[in-house]
């Protein structure tokens, strides 16, 4: 993109139940929160963040972004509920746009990113299923960002430049590199990454979208909702203590003490993020 003659408009706000009544539609499976006051239930609103971009150039992208502090070791699954019309300009076609999440220790040098093609909603469709389509759903298995890393650091690409992508089909890492570009199908995820980043400390966050549209702009309006890390690993795990003591008759006294502990292990109160999440195992041997 020319960067010197960049005429994109990018806004951000949000969409809501309350504010956006008849013309809003909450996410598939999603049941809003209720408070009980004063023997009144209050019915608690429901969001999306909106994201407009208009004149968004061929291979740019434009986010939003907040600092975390997360730990993603515990689960199993990221995802997200994504819905795509087209902006005030139309012709936005499916798999125009590409929604995006970046996350890792910072946004330039050390992070993963996940990509998925979207597809558009048209008309004023009030089904659930319609406005938010499962082909634009980000549901990743975390165990995929452990596996580009590791290909990362046996191919030697960690330190590139340029971020390093991935194909993600039904669920399944293609372990050959691709092009940033190159062709997407609906439903189908992409993931990249660059430097070292670590999901056991996700420090920043960035949510935006890209135009995969050779030679023309896009205008598009994308609602974000419900980022979300499921299926937690709650399997415990156990702990020992063994001590010894022996005397050799006059000759020698021996004193011996064993610990270990494996992850999931934690006290009663404690819940599944708070266990250990490490093998411990500890010895001291003491002779006189």
């Amino acid at each position: 993109p020319n960067v010197s003659d960049d005429g994109t408009e990018f806004n951000v706000g949000v969409i809501g139940l309350q504010e956006n009544d008849g013309n809003y539609v909450i996410p598939p499976g999603v049941e809003l929160e209720q408070l009980n006051n004063n023997n009144t239930i209050v019915r608690q609103n429901e969001q999306s963040l909106v994201v407009n971009a208009c004149q968004l150039e061929p291979e740019d992208s434009r986010a939003v972004y907040k600092n975390i502090s997360v730990d993603m070791r515990q689960f199993k699954k990221l995802r997200m509920f994504i819905h795509a019309e087209e902006g005030i300009t139309p012709g936005l076609l499916d798999g125009d746009a590409i929604a995006f999440i970046r996350l890792g220790n910072d946004f330039t040098q050390n992070y993963y990113q996940i990509e998925v093609p979207l597809k558009v909603t048209a008309g004023n469709s009030l089904d659930p299923a319609v406005v938010w389509p499962l082909e634009n759903e980000i549901n990743l298995p975390i165990e995929v960002l452990e596996k580009i890393k590791s290909l990362g650091i046996s191919n030697g690409t960690l330190g590139n430049i340029d971020p390093i992508f991935y194909d993600v089909i039904d669920g399944v890492l293609e372990e050959n590199p691709i092009a940033e570009f190159s062709q997407y199908t609906l439903g189908q995820h992409r993931v990249a990454i660059k430097g070292n980043p670590n999901f056991g400390d996700v420090r920043t966050l960035m949510v935006g979208i890209k135009n995969s549209r050779k030679g023309f702009d896009i205008c598009t309006e994308v609602w974000f909702n419900e980022l979300r890390l499921s299926d937690m690993d709650n399997e415990g795990g156990w702990a020992a203590v063994v001590s010894m003591d022996s005397n050799i008759a006059d000759f020698m006294n021996i004193s011996a003490t064993g610990r270990q502990s494996t992850s999931g292990f934690g006290t009663l109160e404690q819940g599944p993020n708070e266990r250990s999440r490490e093998d411990v195992k500890q010895y001291d041997v003491v002779t006189n």
